[in-house]
């Protein structure tokens, strides 16, 4: 049986190929994978889109303005936690 993990929104999931449940194999054990702190994942440009509900030039934009830490990571950018939260205080001392 083949074992094929997605990783989305809602973590990291085990996928069990529905000819797999055709032949009554039993699903596996729950996720092997441990489950990573929210705080120590990795952002990408998507998850700040929806985070700060602006579009993905805006994003590119803060990059190049230093407002933002990218981490170019085989061919994407990522970004850590402590760096969006930085961009947060930052986007609060302004508005003060």
């Amino acid at each position: 049986m083949k074992r094929i993990f997605i990783m989305d929104d809602n973590g990291i999931r085990e996928y069990v190929p529905a000819d797999s449940l055709q032949k009554n194999i039993p699903p596996p054990a729950e996720n092997p994978i441990e489950e990573i702190e929210v705080e120590d994942q990795l952002l990408t440009i998507a998850d700040l889109v929806k985070k700060f509900r602006v579009t993905r030039p805006t994003i590119y934009a803060w990059i190049e303005k230093g407002f933002l830490k990218k981490i170019p990571l085989g061919g994407r950018v990522l970004f850590h936690p402590d760096d969006i939260n930085a961009l947060i205080e930052k986007m609060r001392e302004a508005s003060s």
